[in-house]
Parts: structure tokens; sequence; C-alpha cells
């Protein structure tokens, strides 16, 4: 956990004073923003600063959990970001492309102790802990890799409904929907890469979910609610839309977990699934038919815009998934050299892939997606804990 807040820490401090250059004397007094209002506020922009410093509290709390107790962990996780935010701020009037604000401040110690919270929640150390605990213990097995494949669960359904502002005004209700409507009226303006995109990873998340829900619950009815509602989310979120190219992949991947849904091991199934669904969705085409050159610089093009989170967390948790999957079939002893010629394997392919993007139009090759892959693949594994612990109640009735 340790070593998770330092990397958290480092992409905060790295992220909040990009592009290092351009220094030079702040035209107002030091601190003065925080008395000052700001221009102007976006509402994604708003959600987004929380959830940037969501993981650097969840697991300094986790982390702290271990030698204290939580309310001591929380308090402390709200300091270090409000001191780590407030000082990103201010070294921020340094720098003329960034602005810095204090609403930006209050969201990243709000961001803080939301994932304090989270973390509380997991241990069950908070009022609806316990509550959620048991939840758990209903529906999944027991250990570690369930969490994880939670958490996989719960990165796709971020990937899918960022910036997470959700509207019922009118015309977001017919920009969610135009989409789908003109593919209807026009189906040969289908993207047939998205499609079997959207079904090679729903497919492989259905099989992650089968995995690590206990044997004696429906997993694919939950599952296929989950994505009946992240899909229904995608029309009031502001900015997203909802398509036919993810209801035909939604709807096959249903066809494709029916056919399996009896297999024993789906491992290596659900890591081709969902590896497959990656190489399709990087050699499709752009929309907009231009040549871009590779980008070298981590991070620079989802820092810029709003959809940076979208694109990250849409290279991180297939990696996140996968690794998941690999988990679940290498025994203890092994891991880390699997670790290793895993990262390396991931690297060199999706290098590979982002490469080759120079070539394709509308599309943009990227270091970072790499890095992002890279990340997503090792955090799984940092995780300690036997990754089931127990026996699910089925077995658990046939040896009695």
């Amino acid at each position: 956990m340790r070593r998770l807040v330092l990397v958290f820490l480092v992409l905060i401090v790295y992220g909040s004073l990009y592009p290092f250059s351009g220094w030079s004397e702040p035209l107002a007094p030091l601190f003065s923003f925080l008395f000052a209002n700001p221009a102007r506020v976006e509402k994604a922009d708003l959600v987004q600063n929380v959830l940037a410093y969501m993981p650097f509290g969840l697991f300094m709390v986790a982390w702290l959990m271990r030698s204290t107790r939580f309310g001591v962990a929380l308090v402390t996780a709200a300091v270090a970001g409000g001191v780590l935010s407030l000082s990103m701020e201010a070294i921020q009037q340094f720098l003329p492309s960034r602005d810095a604000s204090r609403i930006d401040l209050v969201l990243n110690v709000f961001g803080s102790v939301a994932g304090g919270l989270l973390a509380s929640l997991l241990h069950g150390h908070s009022v609806g802990g316990p509550r959620l605990a048991a939840l758990r213990a209903h529906w999944l097995r027991t250990g570690t890799l369930p969490n994880l494949g939670l958490a996989a669960l719960a990165l796709w359904a971020l990937s899918q409904t960022s910036p997470l502002v959700p509207t019922f005004d009118a015309g977001q209700v017919r920009h969610g929907l135009a989409l789908l409507y003109g593919s209807l009226r026009a189906p040969e303006t289908m993207q047939v890469a998205q499609l079997l995109t959207y079904a090679c990873y729903l497919a492989g998340l259905g099989l992650l979910a089968r995995t690590i829900t206990r044997e004696d619950k429906p997993a694919l009815l939950l599952f296929g609610s989950l994505v009946a509602c992240v899909l229904m989310l995608k029309i009031i979120v502001e900015g997203r839309q909802l398509s036919l190219e993810a209801v035909a992949g939604a709807l096959a991947a249903w066809m494709v977990l029916l056919l399996v849904s009896r297999l024993r091991q789906a491992a290596w199934m659900g890591m081709v699934l969902i590896g497959a669904g990656f190489v399709i969705s990087e050699l499709a085409p752009g929309p907009d038919g231009m040549m871009y050159g590779f980008n070298w610089i981590p991070l620079v093009g989802q820092m810029r815009s709003l959809s940076g989170l979208q694109n990250i967390l849409e290279i991180f948790w297939p990696f996140f998934a996968i690794a998941c999957f690999a988990r679940s079939i290498t025994p203890i002893g092994h891991r880390q050299p699997v670790v290793v010629i895993g990262t390396v394997a991931i690297a060199a392919v999706v290098f590979w892939l982002e490469w080759s993007q120079q070539g394709l139009p509308g599309r943009f090759g990227d270091i970072t997606q790499v890095l992002l892959a890279c990340a997503g693949w090792i955090i799984p594994w940092t995780f300690a804990g036997p990754d089931f612990t127990g026996k699910p109640a089925a077995k658990r009735a046939t040896a009695a």
C-alpha cells in the first residue's frame, strides 16, 4: 500500500505541474487564489478533481489502518491531501498555463476523505461497513481476488460513464439517444470494430464476474443487470451517448456467456477475450481521417481535455482484469516471474500497437497507453492475501 501511495503522489505532482515550463513570477500575491473566485467552474472538472485524489486517500487510509485506528488514519489522509493540494495550487501560480483555485483545493481534500471512507467501508470500520461486508459475503466468494474483480468491474463502469455528471435535461436525453437512433435508421453506419470490442470486453468481464461470484448465485444475471444499468446511464451522463454498437455488443456477449457458462476454467478464455477486444480497438481507424505522429510525453493528451479520465480508464481496466485472471491461475511461488514476463510482453505488444497507429487514419500513438497498460497489469499483483478463502456455500453443503 505504501508503494501505491507514493505512485499516486508522484502522479498528482506530475499532473498538477505539467508542462513544467514557462515558469514566471506570479502576477498576484502567493496564496491569493484562496480568496479569489474562479472565472468559471465546469461540473465535469469538479468531479474529476475529486476522483484524482480518491485513490491517494484510499490507499493512504488502507496503509495507515494496519498500525492505527481508522479515525486517525482518515484525518491523516485528509491533512496529507490538503497539504499536497495546497502545495500544488500554490506552485501553479508560477505556471501561467495552469490555474490555481480554492475550489480545486476543497475538492481535492474531499476526494482524499472520500477515498478514505471507501477504504473504511471495504474494511468494515464505518457505520455501513459491516452491512456492506455482509452483502458482499452473501453474493461473492471470500478472499482478495473477488475484491480485485469488483474493482475491475467498477473501473469498466467508470470508463463508460465518465465524467459522471448526470442530467435529466431533455436536450441531453435526445443527445444520448441520437447515435442509437441514427444507427437504427442507417445500419450501414454501424462500426463493426466497436461492436466486436464491446462483445469481447463484456464477455470477458462476464467470465470474471462468474469467477468471483459464489457458485450458488446467478452471476450472469447480476452481471447483465450491471451492464444494463451502465448502458442506460450513458443516455443521461453529459457528453456520453448510447450506441447501437454497445447494445449489439452486449447482446453478443450475453450469447457467448450462455454458451460457455459451464466452463470450469474460464481464466484463459477471459484473458483472450479481453485481449482481443483491446487489439481490435487499437487497430480500428479513428473518425477524423487525419494522420498523427507518436507522442512521447506521458499523460499530455489526458491532461488537456475533460475526456482524459475516460481515456485513462479505457486503457487501464482491461489489463487490470487480465491480471485478475492471470493471478487466479498462477501458483504463489511463480507469481514474480509471471509479473515480470507479463510486464515485458504487455509493454512490447502495446507499444507496437501504439506505434502502428501512426499509419492508421484518425489514431494517435501515445507512450501513455503503454505505461497505463503496464500499471493495470502490475497493480493487482501488489495486493497481499489469498485469492480465495474458504469454500462456496454449495461446496460446503456437498462436503457435509
